[in-house]
């Protein structure tokens, strides 16, 4: 499984790109919505992680452009400490899979990676 991890807090990123390579992911990251997409197009992930709060360009707007520019029904993780019913509400609208709030506990991350993983691979 490939998964590509955007989110402008680099320990986040260090955080979970030491652990899933580790159950033997390959794992590319990017600390902004325009390098993340950018590696997209390039590495073809099979789960995006995302946070929603960046500089530039947001989450939300990532993920629109994923589903509509892209035309991709990647699976989409959000990772936030923005816990705004509107937030929860447009990321669904535009088909994120999963949502979980910030600070992460990396054993729910990976649970909630795997079930994915397993989830997809079924379609």
């Amino acid at each position: 499984m490939k998964i590509l991890a955007i989110d402008d807090q680099q320990l986040v990123l260090l955080t979970l790109q030491k652990r899933f390579e580790e159950l033997g992911f390959k794992v590319r990251v990017a600390t902004d919505a325009i390098k993340g997409l950018d590696l997209f197009d390039t590495f073809k992930p099979n789960l995006v992680i995302v946070d929603i709060n960046m500089p530039k360009i947001s989450g939300i707007e990532l993920i629109k452009r994923i589903r509509t520019s892209k035309k991709s029904s990647t699976p989409i993780m959000v990772l936030s400490g923005n816990t705004s019913d509107d937030v929860f509400a447009k990321g669904f609208e535009y088909g994120i899979s999963d949502y979980m709030k910030k600070p992460i506990n990396l054993e729910e991350v990976t649970a909630r990676v795997k079930r994915l993983n397993i989830f997809f691979q079924t379609f």
